[in-house]
């Protein structure tokens, strides 16, 4: 059988190619111990590189390299300071060093076989994962092992340790990728602003442990002391095994095949369902009226030209602000106007801000807030943050056993009984305030919250937004229903007295607050009282 050959067998041979260098399929390019081959301008190939000597890339503009797959035995040195774009799959045997600029990958893959190593990689010098192209370690036994990538000018190497391990065919891969987590919670005030997006095949057992180094100051936002490791599954995050901000590296198990690497602040997330009797619609139950919200055309996509609900938390400022006092939680909540578009699914749409507060348990009676939010109520009863989207975030907290109470501007609050709390982690907790039974919450039905066609809701009607909704008497809600009516008129508004979500304040006539007020406690006489009841 006929071959090409082009053999370079002299040890201390230089050889340059300042135009391409291409090597035919089914040709044998071999580089000797001790000599150089010196590109400048691109390398194409569809043959492996052999030999022991030295592939220079060292061009004066930017150079291509597509080995298309074929391995590159001998060692390479990257001397290029306008850098080196792969444009097919290569793999290197050899050494790799980084004199000057990066291999930047693309959509293309760079595997680094069992013999491969590297050298001089830092600051503007390493392998850039810009694209879906991965750097992979091929492996076949355990230890560690360092994918030298980076992003930009910054060197964030992805370290993998591996124990215990038996292999197939098996390798590592790694990218570093630019920009805070694409599901990071977007009340996320300390993180990262790159991440690793991890993957393994071929490892059976044993344990593989991820380390990622990042720059400091340039890679992160917020406070660093903040930060903690965690992984990220595809569906759910994850705490890692731990952070080093003196050594600006986070370490975490890897335990499927794939998995992002990050770091942000501690949280948790909670997901609960509850329902407001204002806004509750006989005929649809676990579907509350969103009223304040449109009371026009309905246009999914479109935001109402109807709303009154405010782009802000209403709870920090009169005539609420005196009554919902804050806790650990300095960040104002705001939202975007389109957060209050008409959704495709109408079910999403928002019904108006609550308070929620996160407490600890001290014992059966008393669960003291350890930290509040205002979040927004959706038409379905679900409970969700300021993207109209997201779980509940709660900042800093670490994963425990808690009670959540409700509150709203004019309802009575709910609370989970700290007798049966409920767990909250990373993971979204649901907790449904509608159907849950009695030993579950605290109070007692139609005493703390009303049941409504076979629902708990909270209980309306507390105007003045104190622990009690009252007909009569003293600081009563009649009053505040008549006080109000003198300012606002009948106009539509944000109003605390408007008792019965329909935009607007009344104190006689068809679906006024007065008599909504009166229908809501008659069964203990005007004089009588529904009180509030949270623990201590």
């Amino acid at each position: 059988m006929k071959r090409n050959y082009l053999l370079l067998f002299f040890a201390v041979l230089s050889f340059g190619s300042y135009a391409q260098l291409t090597i035919q399929s089914g040709a044998t390019f071999f580089i000797q111990a001790g000599a150089t081959v010196t590109v400048q301008g691109d390398v194409v190939s569809n043959a492996d590189i052999q030999g022991t000597g030295l592939l220079l890339l060292k061009g004066t503009s930017a150079q291509n390299i597509n080995m298309n797959g074929f391995t590159v035995n001998t060692s390479v040195e990257i001397d290029n300071t306008n850098h080196i774009t792969l444009t097919g799959a290569a793999r290197t045997a050899g050494l790799l060093t980084f004199t000057n600029g990066k291999i930047i990958l693309g959509t293309n893959n760079l595997i680094m076989a069992p013999t491969a190593t590297f050298a001089g990689a830092g600051t503007g010098k390493f392998v850039e994962t810009n694209g879906a192209g991965q750097l992979r370690r091929e492996i076949a036994a355990n230890g560690n092992l360092v994918l030298p990538v980076g992003t930009g000018t910054r060197y964030t190497p992805l370290e993998y340790q591996v124990a215990g391990a038996t292999f197939s065919a098996a390798y590592v891969a790694g990218r570093s990728v630019n920009g805070g987590h694409p599901n990071k919670h977007p009340r996320s005030s300390d993180f990262l602003n790159q991440y690793w997006s991890l993957s393994r095949s071929g490892i059976t057992g044993g344990t593989v442990t991820t380390v990622g180094s990042y720059t400091e100051g340039t890679d992160l936002t917020g406070v660093e002391a903040d930060i903690r490791a965690v992984t990220w599954n595809g569906a759910n995050w994850a705490l890692g095994t731990s952070q080093n901000n003196a050594a600006n590296t986070v370490t975490a198990a890897i335990t499927g095949t794939t998995g992002d690497l990050y770091a942000m602040n501690r949280f948790l997330l909670a997901s609960p369902t509850v329902y407001l009797q204002a806004a509750f619609n006989a005929s649809t139950p676990t579907l509350m009226n969103d009223r304040l919200r449109n009371s026009g055309a309905y246009s999914p996509g479109v935001y109402p030209a109807s709303n009154l609900i405010p782009l802000t938390d209403p709870y920090r400022s009169a005539p609420y602000s005196a009554n919902y006092t804050h806790v650990n939680n300095t960040v104002p909540e705001t939202i975007l106007q389109s957060v209050l578009n008409d959704q495709a699914v109408a079910a999403n749409n928002i019904v108006d801000w609550v308070f929620v507060e996160l407490r600890t348990i001290s014992s059966p009676t008393v669960a003291p807030v350890t930290q509040t939010r205002a979040v927004l109520l959706r038409r379905d009863g679900t409970l969700v943050d300021v993207d109209g989207v997201s779980p509940v975030y709660f900042k800093n907290v670490d994963p425990a056993n808690y009670v959540l109470a409700i509150r709203h501007r004019n309802h009575l609050a709910i609370c989970i009984n700290p007798a049966a709390p409920t767990p909250l982690s990373f993971s979204p907790t649901g907790f449904n305030f509608g159907t849950a039974g009695a030993a579950s919450l605290f109070g007692t039905a139609n005493t703390n919250y009303r049941v409504l066609s076979g629902l708990n809701v909270m209980w309306a009607g507390n105007a003045n937004h104190n622990p009690n909704v009252r007909y009569a008497g003293i600081d009563n809600d009649k009053d505040v229903v008549q006080s109000d009516l003198g300012i606002v008129g009948l106009s539509a508004n944000y109003y605390r007295s408007d008792l019965n979500f329909n935009r607007t304040v009344r104190y006689a006539g068809i679906d006024n607050d007065k008599d909504f007020l009166l229908a809501n406690i008659i069964n203990i006489a005007p004089v009588g009282q529904k009180l509030q009841v949270l623990p201590n």
